[in-house]
């Protein structure tokens, strides 16, 4: 065989090998843009059903929120027609609570409330504590405008919106309800405070003072003058 032949069937064998690489590289680079583009489109889908889940269930909470405030502005409706009806009822039951106790005086709060029974003033109730667990106190004032010095003894009760008595304090009294005799001298000023603490979370909507004094000076201002 010539040298000639040889070296062209090499070069032949040469371009073989080339084009089969070449085939090789083009099919690996046509399935993998294949693969990109599987992944692409799958990624697209995932895509587009999340958006869809997304936007039906903004769709239905815009639904819900929209219902809700139609019934807000429904009951809001109601509450207003209702409630010269319900101020009226109020009144018609402070009406008859008062008329049945009639010494009851409604409670405020952060507001002077005169009382002017025998030697007490004025009391001033404050609303403190937790939502939960809330507690009056009070601030009562006392003036002795008798000639002699008296032992003071006075009695709060409280009361809920229906008459029934849920509460109460004293001063001048101890634990076992006798009279500690503090001295209230002529013409003296003097202010008491304390913490009330109602049962089972009772609100209360009214008070009674009740106004006392020791027996022996009770027979004193009774005795008949010689």
């Amino acid at each position: 065989m010539s040298t000639q032949t040889t070296l062209k069937k090499m070069h032949n064998e040469s371009n073989g090998r080339s084009r089969r690489r070449e085939s090789r590289r083009s099919t690996h680079s046509h399935r993998k843009r294949t693969k990109l583009i599987y992944g692409l489109w799958t990624a697209v889908g995932l895509l587009f059903l999340t958006l869809l889940f997304v936007s039906i269930k903004l769709s239905m909470y815009a639904k819900e929120v929209t219902e809700l405030n139609m019934i807000e502005k429904k009951q809001s409706r109601e509450l207003e027609q209702m409630r010269p009806k319900l101020d009226q009822l109020k009144k018609e039951i402070d009406d008859l609570v008062m008329g049945r106790l009639p010494s009851l005086h409604r409670l405020e709060f952060d507001k002077v409330i005169p009382i002017q029974e025998q030697y007490v003033r004025n009391i001033i109730f404050t609303l403190i504590g937790r939502e939960q667990d809330r507690n009056y106190e009070y601030k009562l004032t006392l003036k002795n405008d008798t000639l002699t010095a008296i032992h003071p003894i006075v009695k709060i009760l409280f009361f809920d919106r229906l008459g029934i008595q849920v509460g109460s304090s004293s001063i001048g009294l101890d634990e076992h309800g006798l009279p500690t005799l503090e001295v209230l001298e002529r013409g003296e000023v003097r202010s008491y405070s304390s913490v009330v603490k109602l049962s089972d979370g009772r609100r209360a909507e009214y008070f009674m003072v009740q106004v006392d004094l020791p027996e022996y000076q009770k027979i004193s201002v009774d005795q008949p003058r010689q």
